[in-house]
C-alpha cells in the first residue's frame, strides 16, 4: 500500500535524504530524491526541478566516504 501521508518540509531532513538521479526533460534540470515518510517511515521518492542555480558557501565535495 502507498504511503498517503503529506509531506510537510518542516519533519524533511536534508541528513536523511539521498539524491537518486540528476536528468533533464524537456530541458528543464530535474532531481529525484529519495526521503522516508516522516509518519510512517515508507521510502519514497520525490521528483523536482530545478529553479534556481547560485554560487555556494561550501567545500567540494561534500562527502569524501563517496570517493573512497
Amino acid at each position: 500500500m502507498a504511503c498517503a501521508h503529506d509531506i510537510d518540509a518542516e519533519f524533511v531532513y536534508p541528513s536523511d535524504s539521498d539524491v537518486l538521479d540528476v536528468y533533464e526533460e524537456t530541458g528543464e534540470l530535474r532531481m529525484s530524491l529519495a526521503v522516508p515518510c516522516p509518519e510512517c517511515g515508507t521510502g519514497l521518492e520525490l521528483d523536482a526541478s530545478v529553479e534556481t542555480v547560485a554560487e555556494g558557501d561550501f567545500e567540494l565535495p561534500l562527502d569524501d566516504d563517496r570517493y573512497d
